[in-house]
């Protein structure tokens, strides 16, 4: 994908790309104890970045979003088995509060680390697949095809 797109895309892109981000933190943070988590967050990371690629004519990430995956599945598998290797049940999630000047007291659990595995699984499998798609010529599909 070499033409770049309309300018006022590019603009818009910017601010939308800040506010999704910041959007998709919130959603990875609370997701452990309220709706949202990983998974949403991850899709909505893979759009933010989508909306990027179709923008600027450019990917945002300097590495295939396929490497994401396998580190989603290890941190994922191991935030289960570190619990049941103690001899807990698998995902049992641990929590606590921590106490800083800056944000107060607030809570922290093991669980969002299982959610930021997720959140790499989904992000970097949308993305794959979404630059997969991007990057198809028509014209060489139809070639391909005959």
């Amino acid at each position: 994908m070499t033409d770049v797109g309309d300018p006022v895309l590019r603009v818009v892109s910017r601010a939308a790309f800040a506010l999704v981000m910041l959007l998709t933190a919130l959603l990875l943070w609370r997701g452990h104890n309220a709706p949202g988590g990983g998974f949403i967050a991850g899709l909505m990371t893979a759009c933010a970045l989508i909306l990027h690629r179709v923008a600027n004519g450019r990917c945002a990430l300097n590495f295939p979003p396929l490497v994401l995956v396998p580190w989603g599945l290890a941190l994922s598998f191991t935030t289960g088995l570190v619990p049941y290797l103690l001899g807990r049940a698998y995902l049992k999630s641990d929590y606590g509060y921590v106490s800083t000047p800056l944000t107060g007291e607030f809570e922290w659990a093991t669980a969002l680390l299982f959610d930021v595995g997720v959140y790499l699984i989904v992000a970097g499998s949308a993305l794959h697949i979404a630059y997969q798609l991007i990057d198809v010529n028509p014209r060489e599909r139809v070639e391909d095809d005959r």
